[in-house]
Formats: C-alpha cells, sequence, structure tokens
C-alpha cells in the first residue's frame, strides 16, 4: 500500500545547480512551484485529491531549505521548524477536507497555524507523484521484475506534459559518458533534460528523460544512432493527445519501446 512508502523526514538545500543562471542558495517560491509541475504536472492528479500549495505564506517568499516528509504530523512540523525550512513538501496531504475553523483545537489547525507564524509553505503532490513517468507506480511496478505495465484508469490530464511531443529516455552507466551526452543533447533546441539515478541487475545507472518536439526528436535519435556506446535501454514515448480520446494512454505505458497514440 503507498501508506507503507515511507520517506523519512529530511531536508533538501537548493543547490546552485538548481539555480539556473543565479548565484545564490535559494529560490523563489513561484519559482520552485514551476519547477514541481514541470517534474509531475498536478493536471496528472485524481479529481478527489487535494494536491498543490496547500499554505502559501504572504508574498515574496523565499525557498533556501525543502523538507521532506511522507506524512506531515505535529512532530514533523517542529523538526521541520528546528531546521529552519521555508517549504514543506508533504507526499500526503494534511488538509483533505475544507477546514471551516482555523483554532488550536484540532492538530491540523494548529499546523495551519504554525507554518502561517514561521512562513513555511505547505506543498503536497500526492497522486500527481503517482501517476507521474517514473513516478511512485512505476518505481512500485519495478519491484516486480521485468513487466510490462498499463494503466488502468490512462491519464485525464488536459494540460500534460509541459512541453514537447515526445519523450526520449535512456539509460547512461559512465560518468563520461553522461557529461558527453549531457553537453550533446543541450544544443538541441525545443528541448527539456531530467535526470535521475537508477539500478538494474546491481549495477547504478543514469536515467535520461528528453521532453522534445518532431523537429528535436530526429535530431536527438540522430546523435544516439552515431554514438551507440552512450547508452542502453532506450523508450521513445508519443505525449501528443489521442485525436479520437481525451486521455493519456501512452503516459504511463512502463518497458514498452515504443507507444503510438
Amino acid at each position: 500500500m503507498l501508506s507503507r512508502v515511507l520517506l523519512t523526514p529530511t531536508t533538501v538545500r537548493l543547490v546552485h545547480s538548481l539555480i539556473c543562471s543565479s548565484s545564490r542558495s535559494f529560490m523563489d517560491l513561484k519559482v520552485l512551484l514551476s519547477s514541481l509541475n514541470d517534474f509531475a504536472s498536478l493536471s496528472l492528479a485524481e479529481s478527489w485529491d487535494n494536491v498543490g500549495l496547500l499554505v502559501e505564506p504572504s508574498p515574496p517568499h523565499t525557498v533556501n531549505t525543502l523538507f521532506l516528509t511522507n506524512d506531515l504530523t505535529e512532530e514533523v512540523m517542529e523538526e521541520a521548524l528546528q531546521k529552519k525550512s521555508d517549504l514543506i513538501l508533504s507526499y500526503h496531504p494534511p488538509i483533505f477536507r475544507p477546514l471551516t475553523h482555523i483554532t488550536w483545537k484540532t492538530w491540523k489547525e494548529r499546523l495551519v497555524i504554525q507554518a502561517l507564524e514561521n512562513r513555511v509553505g505547505i506543498y503536497s503532490p500526492h497522486t500527481a507523484y503517482d501517476a507521474a513517468p517514473q513516478g511512485v507506480n512505476s518505481w512500485l511496478a519495478k519491484g516486480l521484475g521485468v513487466c510490462t505495465s498499463r494503466p488502468i484508469h490512462p491519464s485525464k490530464a488536459a494540460n500534460y506534459p509541459t512541453g514537447g511531443t515526445h519523450r526520449v529516455e535512456f539509460s547512461v552507466n559512465s560518468t563520461q559518458h553522461l557529461d558527453k551526452v549531457i553537453s550533446a543533447v543541450k544544443e538541441i533546441a525545443n528541448i527539456s533534460i531530467t535526470s535521475f539515478s537508477t539500478r538494474t541487475d546491481d549495477e547504478e545507472q543514469t536515467r535520461i528523460s528528453l521532453n522534445c518536439s518532431q523537429e528535436a526528436l530526429l535530431q536527438v535519435m540522430a546523435f544516439l544512432s552515431q554514438n551507440r556506446q552512450f547508452y542502453q535501454k532506450t523508450e521513445i514515448l508519443l505525449l501528443e493527445k489521442s485525436l479520437q480520446s481525451e486521455s493519456w494512454p501512452c503516459v504511463l505505458v512502463l518497458g514498452a519501446p515504443c507507444c503510438r497514440g
């Protein structure tokens, strides 16, 4: 069950590589929220869910310390305040049903009061992170070994993906090759790059995910075909909406080399 997937409360310092061209070690809240939405669009969340920014300090608000947790309890809030956190990312939303009062009577109300008094934002992705490519559902499916997984109910996200018509994913197991691939891909226009660590057959690898236009896709494939020693396990996903359906049947297909709308 998802409730058993525990994330140890921890803090993350926003380092230079996350700040684009800035040399400062903090990020504006709105910029950070945009980055989080690029990683997993909130439009992927279930209609019954309560996701996104749940508590917002008065603007402007900058984030230097991001605190991650599976569930935001009063004990976790106390730790987050001790760490001088500016934003708490809680996988499960601490505010689910509407609050009719903000008093000191219930623990959820107390969380909101403490967050506002200490200028701490609260953000929850929940089912958006479940449904996102390489998200929680994908991670759980990998525990079954090599298999092909398809969604029971395809996502009906109205504005996903955030950019591009195709996604290309492949693995790189050499740091030297990774630098060459990233440098080459960055020279291609209309493309966004995401990377994350994976483990396959007890081997650490870096998985590269590229959102790109049709034209950029051709350039990416031309580069990969000329440098086959750099990569392995390639997947190409078509991210365009089907003309016959409002769903996104390809977004959550796992293990397939190519999906067609």
